[in-house]
Formats: C-alpha cells, sequence, structure tokens
C-alpha cells in the first residue's frame, strides 16, 4: 500500500509539479520508505539524492523551541517566564515564552521592517532587535497568529541565557547544533560553506527570484542562519529529528517531559481575524479563508486536532503533530501509530502546490490508509 505513496510523488515530479523531492516513512523505528524524485537544482541539472541539503524553512522552529526546552531541563529557563526577564528591552510584561512557542504572543509573522532589512543585507542581529520593538496586536493567549517574530525572540532568550545576559545568536546557534548531534541528527547547518552552498537544493518559486536577497537561495539569507526558518537538513536527519519525540524514542539530551509538552496539546485559541496585522503575516497565510475556529498546538510543534489539516491530512490521529516550511517542506508523526513522515521539495509553498487539489493532505491520508 506504501507504493500508493510513492507513485502519488512519482506523479507529482512527472507532471513537473514539483522539480525534486524525498519521502521518508518509519513506523516504530524502521524505515519503511526513502525514496528521491527529479532534480535539486534544475537549472544545473543536479540530482535529489540522499545527500542533497533541503532548505527546511519553518521546520527550523521545533528545531529551536528543542534548544529552549533543553535549558529548561536545566533550569536554566521557564516556560511561563516572562519574556521581559531575559530580555529586559521588550517592554511587555505579559508576553511569556509559552505565548511566543505556542503563536498566541500577539507579534505579527514578520517584523515591520523585515523587508528593508533583507534589501540592504543586514546581519541578524538588526532582525533580532527590530522584534524587540514590535507591535503587540492583542493580548496574548487571546488568538493564534503564526509568528516568525516570536520564535526569533526564543532564539535571543537561549543566547542571552547561555552568555549570562549577553545577546549571542552564535551561542544560540552552536548550543542548537550540538543539541540536534545529540539528538542523532549527523548532516545540517545554519550558515553553509561553499561545499554545503553546492548541496542545497535551489527553491523555485519564492516570488523573489534573481533578488540578492532570495529568500532560501541567495548567498546572503543562506548567510543569516535565522532560528525561525534557516536551516539546511538532510532528508534523514529530518525523520530523525521527528522521530525523536514518538514514544520510545529520543536521546537523554532532551527529557521525556520536555518532548511531549512539545506534541501534546497545549493551546488551542481561535485564528486572528484578518484584519490584525495583514501585512505582516507569513507568505503561507491565505487571506480568503476563514479565519479557524481552534488551532491547536503544542510547544513549538502544530498540533492536527480533531479536525482535517492541509498536510497530516484527515485519517491521522487527533494527537498527530509536525510542521511545514515555506520551502514546500513538512514533516509530521502520528504517536499512536509511532509512524514519522516527512515530506522535502523545493517548490516554494506559496505557490499553493500542496493544497491544489489537497496534494500534501493526500498524500498523508494515502500513508495512514497503508498502515495495517
Amino acid at each position: 500500500m506504501l507504493d500508493l505513496a510513492t507513485d502519488l510523488v512519482s506523479s507529482w515530479i512527472d507532471d513537473g509539479i514539483i522539480p525534486g523531492s524525498a519521502l521518508l516513512v518509519s513506523r516504530g523505528g524502521e524505515l519503511l520508505i526513502e525514496r528521491y524524485w527529479g532534480v535539486a537544482n534544475r537549472k544545473r541539472a543536479i540530482r535529489a539524492t540522499a545527500t542533497t541539503l533541503w532548505s527546511i524553512a519553518s521546520i527550523t522552529k521545533p528545531v529551536t523551541v528543542a534548544a529552549m526546552m533543553a535549558l529548561v531541563d536545566r533550569g536554566l529557563l521557564e516556560v511561563d517566564a516572562p519574556l521581559h526577564d531575559v530580555v529586559p528591552e521588550f517592554k511587555r510584561a505579559d508576553v511569556t515564552l509559552r505565548h511566543l512557542v505556542t503563536h498566541t504572543s500577539g507579534l505579527a509573522g514578520f517584523s515591520r521592517d523585515n523587508l528593508a532589512l533583507r534589501k540592504r543585507h543586514a546581519p541578524i542581529d538588526e532582525f533580532i532587535a527590530s522584534f524587540i520593538n514590535e507591535e503587540i496586536h492583542f493580548d496574548p493567549g487571546r488568538w493564534h497568529l503564526y509568528s516568525s517574530v516570536g520564535l526569533g525572540l526564543v532564539a535571543e532568550c537561549i543566547g542571552r541565557t547561555l552568555t549570562k545576559g549577553e545577546r549571542s545568536m552564535a551561542a544560540y546557534e552552536k548550543f542548537t547544533m550540538q543539541l540536534l548531534r545529540d539528538m542523532g541528527a549527523t548532516d545540517f547547518v545554519f550558515r553553509p560553506d561553499d561545499a554545503q552552498q553546492e548541496r542545497i537544493a535551489w527553491v523555485e518559486d519564492t516570488g523573489q527570484e534573481g533578488l540578492d536577497w532570495e529568500i532560501g537561495n541567495s548567498r546572503y539569507f543562506r548567510s543569516l542562519g535565522f532560528p525561525w526558518g534557516g536551516l539546511y537538513m538532510r532528508a534523514r536527519d529530518v525523520l530523525t529529528f521527528i522521530e525523536s519525540f514518538l514514544p520510545g524514542g529520543g536521546t537523554d539530551a532532551l527529557s521525556r517531559k520536555s518532548r511531549d509538552a512539545m506534541i501534546d496539546q497545549r493551546v488551542a485559541p481561535p485564528e486572528a481575524p484578518a484584519d490584525i496585522a495583514p501585512q505582516q503575516r507569513d507568505v503561507t497565510w491565505d487571506p480568503n479563508a476563514p479565519p479557524r475556529a481552534h488551532v491547536p498546538w503544542g510547544l513549538g510543534w502544530q498540533v492536527k486536532g480533531d479536525q482535517a489539516n492541509d498536510f497530516m491530512g484527515s485519517r491521522a490521529h487527533a494527537t498527530a503533530f509536525g510542521h511545514y516550511g515555506a520551502s514546500g517542506t513538512m514533516a509530521w508523526a502520528d504517536p499512536e501509530e509511532e509512524l514519522a513522515a516527512v515530506l522535502l521539495t523545493n517548490r516554494a509553498w506559496q505557490s499553493w502546490w500542496p493544497v491544489h487539489e489537497g496534494r500534501a493532505a493526500r498524500l498523508a491520508d494515502t500513508i495512514m490508509s497503508s498502515l495495517g
């Protein structure tokens, strides 16, 4: 039955819907599918293979939250502590780390200065500084509003905690990279060197083609190490990371308590109305879709809940969790089936290819239907 899943991805390649792809599925720690199709870089005719590094985009977010939770394990951070306690320049005392990692802080998707900073090739520290001064658009906890700004501030907390109050994205990056290694990943990078640049899949349909600040592809963007979307990983290592949250998975690098807190539903607020920060929403937001009545999240991972999901489908259990990325990537897992699935592509989500004809959801449902 899993042949139906691989046939589906193969058809997307054959029909020109996506340039290249990796599909990996495991159950109970056993690898059931590992397939690669198409091209990682169409212009250079480079095939997608097991060694391709993919822009995982926002799948970087749960990696950053895992680093935060590792500091919680050590007693160095508290989930319900105000952000102001660690970043005193952030004036609102009612925004907590929990708000940030469940996207209920009231912060918008991107800062007001996002494009201006990228166009002048600003360093990452300037992005974080702009985040500290961002507007809170509603009382924390009231609504869900997906926020890369919030995850940038989580990384700032990690850096300051590790350096006892100094600003340091380098400290965040070093700690997060080591945590990934301790969790079993081996091939990934925040700021790729020349050899790694050659292995990275080129993302198509970004809407910024040819610009020297193009998301995912430009050397400038790849040099930033965005903690909310700047990680490049091999497909097998994305699978290793998400598998570590399943029952029986993981290592002592992150406690079972912290892993459970990340995947268990902690909030399910309504989605913020469309008139809240409409110019600062994530590029994958559809302004024409009605706001969802409930948006379930754990700490860093989206939880499927009782409704059908764009990339986890309708057949997975309500406890399924996952994340997608604007580069056309998605990873999800079903704890009740001990199942993990990773689909990495290099066609941007904003082309809407995953949701047209319910493609990503159909793949998830096909995988679930194959289980005996």
